[in-house]
């Protein structure tokens, strides 16, 4: 067994499970032991462990072992593909003639800038609003009762839409719109990481960006069709979201409640009742101890937040708990310092303004380089790991913005540097993507399990305020009075510059790390990066009572 060290002691110390001195095994226990007695346990030195064995699986073979709950994590992540759909939907909707035809235009025949801003701000203002404020009845109702939630903010801004009659009518529709988005963005990444098997968290966290690149593919077909048949009849494309919407609402229904979240509220026989049902097929899995492991590791992390004064609705913001929000929250925040404004959020838009002649096509290409870009991320991430993909791409995309700046100095409508302009964008669009996605691996992995949902909530928040900055001010400095156009590209490389710096230096290596695992790096402040190579107590204790099972 693991020896006692000399240093302090830290309270997230895991020690293997009870032991049959008689027959020398691992004893399993048949009950669902409760918060109180593994409690009880650890105040007397006891033994609990608080790392599966079943972590240790590779990766590939995790997922052919956890078929059923694979099922349900990219059904879940499914739900994403109407979120992509709606934001590249209403993004590139204002390049249609029948949507411009009913807003204030100016002499040259398009949508005022300060209306296009005001949309933009307004959404990315709702995506903060409802992550701000679900997070409670995220935490006291559940994750189920917070995906019917945004379910209703959904329902609520397709109306809004299909009733649209002048920029107020959009301006609604697009705060409804930001709400039930953002708070969909913050509770599925958290709700995947706390169903899915450590070793492929990461996978079907990346699902979620996956579908959601998919939305945003089919939005571009659905807009480029409507184009080239009906271009006044924009609302046709708006009623397409009504299928979409009800697919959803079917598989919300469906989903299981997150075993985590039971676990923390005491609700020990249904959260046995989930693990039953999607993972009691699996050889050698026992439901007692995989929740003893859940109880254990919340037990512990209460204990800190006892004795370090880290309780109450701020916890998030004392003392290790900020620094996890920070890390939590900095990769998506790269993400706006990059220029996602410019080349995602804006791609018709800024195309329209390069002087190009089909910007829907573009915005076609630049979907399909988000699925490529996502099917190498999800494939990789959690065998190369978080931080690499994060911080390398993101520097590729400040140079990427660099190039659009420059080649902004020069006639960029003409077909050769026009052609230019686009394989940039692409470049800058397929490394984002990929280390955005793991953004919402950070947000969901990073904090305690205690503060998980208030942390990832709070982190895409402060993300998406950063978002309402350049939602007002992007349009403005490319069609605005700045008018930059696409010299805008130097600005953003220089504050994508900077952020990608920052992150190189704060963002640690957490995949395949259990959750307790996490805590103990923290809470023994292992530096940022070094966390990849830590070999932690959780682990040696887990790999010792694996020989102990397996009688060497």
């Amino acid at each position: 067994m693991a020896q006692p060290t000399t240093e302090r002691t830290h309270d997230i110390v895991p020690v293997s499970l009870d032991m049959d001195e008689k027959n020398n095994e691992l004893a399993h226990h048949d009950h669902l032991q409760t918060a109180e007695e593994i409690r009880r346990t650890m105040s007397k030195g006891g033994q609990v462990q608080m790392r599966s064995k079943h972590d240790d699986l590779g990766i590939w073979a995790a997922v052919k072992q956890n078929k059923k709950i694979a099922l349900v994590a990219m059904a879940a992540a499914f739900s994403a593909s109407l979120e992509g759909y709606q934001i590249n939907l209403n993004g590139g909707i204002i390049s249609n003639k029948g949507f411009i035809r009913i807003m204030p235009r100016d002499a040259k025949g398009a949508i005022l800038g300060k209306y296009v801003s005001a949309w933009g701000g307004i959404q990315s203002t709702g995506q903060t609003l409802g992550q701000i404020f679900l997070q409670y009845l995220t935490d006291y109702l559940g994750r189920k009762a917070a995906l019917y939630t945004l379910f209703i903010f959904l329902v609520a801004s397709v109306i809004a839409e299909s009733l649209v009659k002048g920029w107020q009518t959009w301006l609604i529709a697009k705060l409804f719109s930001g709400m039930g988005v953002g708070m969909l963005q913050a509770t599925l990444p958290v709700y995947l990481s706390e169903i899915s098997p450590v070793q492929c968290r990461g996978f079907f966290i990346n699902a979620y960006t996956f579908w959601f690149c998919v939305g945003q593919l089919l939005a571009g077909v659905a807009l480029n069709r409507l184009n080239a048949k009906n271009p006044l009849d924009f609302k046709d494309a708006i009623y397409t979201q009504w299928g979409m919407i009800g697919v959803m609402g079917v598989i919300f229904i469906l989903l299981p409640e997150s075993p985590w979240w039971l676990v923390s509220k005491g609700k020990l026989d249904q959260a046995s009742k989930m693990l039953h049902r999607y993972y009691g097929h699996i050889d050698g899995y026992n439901v007692p101890d995989e929740i003893a492991i859940m109880t254990a590791t919340l037990e512990a992390e209460k204990i800190v937040a006892q004795r370090e004064g880290q309780e109450g609705h701020w916890a998030v913001f004392q003392g290790s708990n900020l620094l996890r929000l920070i890390i939590a929250a900095w990769p998506k925040i790269i993400q706006q310092m990059v220029g996602l404004s410019v080349f995602n959020s804006y791609s018709t838009y800024f195309f329209q303004l390069a002087g190009n002649k089909n910007p829907f096509l573009v915005t076609v290409i630049l979907g399909c380089v988000q699925l490529l870009a996502m099917i190498i991320t999800a494939s990789l991430t959690d065998a190369i790991g978080r931080r690499p993909l994060t911080v390398y791409p993101y520097g590729i995309t400040s140079l990427s913005v660099l190039a659009l700046g420059i080649i902004g100095c020069f006639d960029y409508s003409s077909k050769s540097l026009g052609s230019l302009l686009i394989f940039f964008a692409c470049l800058a669009t397929f490394t984002t993507t990929g280390a955005s996605a793991i953004g919402y691996a950070y947000a969901a992995e990073i904090p305690t399990q205690r503060l998980r949902a208030r942390t990832a909530y709070w982190g895409l928040a402060s993300s998406n305020m950063v978002a309402i900055l350049f939602s007002f001010c992007t349009p403005l400095m490319l069609n605005g009075d700045a008018h930059w156009g696409v010299k805008t590209g130097f600005f953003f490389a220089g504050t994508g510059s900077i952020s990608t710096v920052i992150g190189w230096f704060l963002l640690p290596e957490v995949a395949r790390r259990s959750p307790a695992e996490i805590d103990e790096m923290f809470e023994k402040k292992v530096p940022l990066r070094k966390f990849k190579g830590y070999v932690t107590e959780v682990q040696m204790v887990a790999e010792e009572n694996k020989r102990i099972q397996e009688g060497r």
